[in-house]
This record gives structure tokens, C-alpha cells and sequence, in this order.
């Protein structure tokens, strides 16, 4: 996601610096425009406004708060955008931090996967200060078709975590059904056929099962260990609430028994497969012509 989103600003006009402790991603991105920062804290003194994708709460806070970290770099006028997908209470932690020290953040994950990087239509949900926000909106829009402001900092967090929450679900759910429905005798094309005029229709059947199920590509592009982490923010905070996701719950517990059985770095789409095997069934069809929406 973060290569194809710098190549996106590049495209738009935006000069862009990068840091990546993969050596070879920044290669990649410099072949196409982008300038090579050597650590968080020189990117963070050369631009005003700073991004990070990145896998977890804990490397976020390291990339900002570490010996050679973005904090080291900012000023007054710097402006972070906390764009991974991350527990909404390490957000706030991170933001008082850096508000204590007179610096600003808001948070902004995405929506849409790969292809919608790759085309400038992700969905941006944001949170933070209104005027924070409107900053930055021109800016997130060369990247966004729809950006929308969510509430104060965390806020764009939360409704990422309860967004993949459903898209979790009814990936699920639509595996159960479809295996269920091979098992008895029918055609999972038609099935879709039929779904996808229907009520049960989702983005799950209407794009990543034509577009990476049927066709047993099963390359989405995200992957199941980060669909698992996802599930566990969201479980996360309806704890903070006193609240049972019961429906999530226990959601969470297929995906996480998909997991075991399959390495890390495999693709989410295989829950679906993991799903055949229990019902000892592959579900299979022709390939449509679609683009796929990822987490």
C-alpha cells in the first residue's frame, strides 16, 4: 500500500521523500522519483507533512519515538499522519505525546486495497483536529476519492477496525454459504448470480469472490495474520466498552483457526479455502474481469 500511494503523489505533482528499512522498497521508490531519507527523523526535517503505513501499533510508536525517530525531526509546524490500520488507544497515548511536546497529529487509515492505491480512490477516515483535517484534505485527496473527517484523534482508527470487522464477516459468511451450497449440488457461479442481485450481496461477493476466489488466485493483496489483527482491535475496544461483540467473537475464532492452518503472509481470501476444507468442497467458476477491494 505504501509504494503504490507514494507513486500516486509522485504522479499528482507531490515531492515526496521516503524511509523504509527495506532497502530494496526504497530503491524502488526513489526509480521512480521519490528521495531517499536514512532515518524517521531527517524525512520528518525535511517535510512538513509526515505519513506512516506500517504493520502495528508497537512500530509506529518506535518510527516516532525511537533513538533516530520521526519526534526528532518535527518542529512546531509538522504535521503527522498516522495512516496504518492501529489500536485507536495507542493513537491517543501517541498524540498526547506529541502534543505535549508541540507537535500536531491526526490519524487517517485507508480503505479500497491495492488497486484503489493504485488509482487515487482509497476511502481516507481521519481523526484529529478539525483544522488539522482541513490541512491536509487537498493533500490526502490526490490519493482519496472519498476523505472524510470522523471526529477527534482516534476516531479514524476505530471506525477502520469496525469497518474490517463487517468486511471480515461476511467474507466469512459467504464462504460458509457458498461451500454449504456446492456441497448440496449448485453451480457457486450462479450462486453469485443470484446473491449479487440480492440482499446478501456484499463487496465480498460482488468483487473478491469473482475476482480472486473463483478464479483461485487467492492474491488480494492483504493478508490473514493482518485481518486477524484487525478483528482483535475491534474486540479490543468493545472491551473498553463493557460490550460483547458476540457475532465478531466468534468470527474472530474461525480466522484465527484459519491462521494456524495456514503460514503467515497468506492472503485473507484464503479463509475461504480454509472454509472448503472443512466442507470438503472447492469452490470454483469463471473468472470475471473486476477490480479487487481489499481491507
Amino acid at each position: 500500500m505504501g509504494s503504490r500511494i507514494t507513486q500516486r503523489f509522485l504522479e499528482a505533482g507531490v515531492e515526496v521523500g521516503v524511509y523504509d528499512s527495506n532497502e530494496q522498497a526504497m530503491n524502488e521508490m526513489a526509480a521512480v522519483g521519490a528521495d531517499i531519507e536514512r532515518t524517521p527523523a531527517q524525512l520528518a526535517s525535511n517535510y512538513p507533512y509526515v505519513t506512516t503505513l506500517l504493520p502495528n501499533a508497537s512500530i509506529v510508536k518506535e518510527i516516532v519515538l525511537g533513538d533516530d525517530g520521526l519526534v526528532h525531526g518535527m518542529s512546531s509546524t509538522s504535521l503527522f499522519i498516522e495512516m496504518s490500520t492501529s489500536e485507536p488507544s495507542s493513537t491517543k497515548e501517541l498524540n498526547a505525546i506529541l502534543t505535549s511536546k508541540g507537535f500536531r497529529m491526526i490519524d487517517a487509515p485507508v480503505s479500497g486495497g491495492v488497486s484503489k492505491a493504485r488509482n487515487g480512490s482509497l476511502t481516507i477516515m481521519a481523526g484529529g483536529e478539525e483544522e488539522d483535517y482541513e490541512e491536509v484534505q487537498p493533500l490526502l485527496s490526490k490519493i482519496g476519492e472519498n476523505v472524510i473527517h470522523v471526529g477527534a484523534i482516534g476516531a479514524g482508527h476505530t471506525i477502520k477496525a469496525l469497518n474490517n470487522m463487517i468486511s471480515a464477516t461476511t467474507l466469512a459468511v459467504t464462504g460458509e454459504a457458498i461451500a454449504l451450497g456446492v456441497k448440496l449440488g449448485l453451480d457457486p457461479t450462479k450462486m453469485l448470480s443470484v446473491i449479487n442481485t440480492s440482499t446478501g450481496r456484499s463487496a465480498s461477493s460482488e468483487v473478491k469472490f469473482p475476482g480472486q476466489i473463483l478464479n483461485r488466485k487467492f492474491d488480494s493483496g492483504f493478508t490473514l495474520d493482518l485481518m486477524v489483527k484487525d478483528l482483535t482491535i475491534a474486540n479490543h475496544i468493545a472491551e473498553t466498552e463493557n460490550v460483547s461483540l458476540d457475532i465478531a467473537n466468534a468470527n474472530l475464532q474461525v480466522w484465527k483457526k484459519a491462521l494456524e492452518q495456514k503460514k503467515v503472509g497468506s492472503d485473507h481470501t484464503l479463509i475461504v479455502k480454509h472454509i472448503e476444507e472443512k466442507y470438503e468442497v472447492e469452490i470454483k467458476g469463471v473468472q470475471d474481469t473486476v477490480n479487487v477491494i481489499s481491507s
